[in-house]
């Protein structure tokens, strides 16, 4: 029953353990790495693109808020762009009072600049009208993704963006 020729092992059986190797793990992260040094630059223009569009809804929403200030409360309502451009903010042109709405910004990277048709007066912003009419004027908005071009309609006191 018992075989003389035959030993007993008291070894444990090696057992298989898992996980990766450290070869492993380095060519996964080269493919990483190279697949975003390939991505991002694409990436960039995009983002620029939507900081652009971004500082002109927000300066949208501020005429359209300047109209109605003026409207409401029957007085001349001027938006004025800082020396910059990087900034709006309102103020009442008789210099009576200050109006009570924080600058807007338009962002790091956007500049804003007022283009008037020759032959008007030369003002340092944009002058709403009690009646809700504005004088019309072109902005253009810049950023490193290009320029805007947007403008605004003296009748509704409303920008439009222009053909470029």
């Amino acid at each position: 029953m018992f075989d003389k020729n035959r030993t007993v092992s008291t070894a444990r059986p090696r057992t298989r353990q898992t996980g990766f190797t450290l070869l492993e793990l380095l060519v996964v992260i080269v493919i990483i790495v190279t697949s975003a040094a390939v991505i991002a630059p694409s990436l960039g223009p995009r983002a620029q693109q939507a900081q652009l569009d971004s500082g002109a809804a927000r300066l949208d929403s501020l005429v359209r808020h300047a109209r109605t200030r003026a409207v409401i409360e029957r007085r001349q309502v001027a938006l004025v762009p800082s020396a910059d451009g990087r900034r709006v903010h309102l103020t009442y042109p008789d210099g009576e009072r200050q109006v009570r709405t924080p600058p807007l910004d338009l962002g790091e990277a956007v500049r804003l600049r007022l283009a008037r048709a020759q032959g008007t007066n030369e003002q340092a912003g944009i002058i709403f009208h009690a009646d809700g009419t504005a004088d019309s004027i072109d902005i253009l908005i810049s950023s490193h993704a290009g320029v805007r071009r947007m403008v605004l309609e003296p009748a509704r006191g409303s920008l439009v963006l222009a053909e470029s």
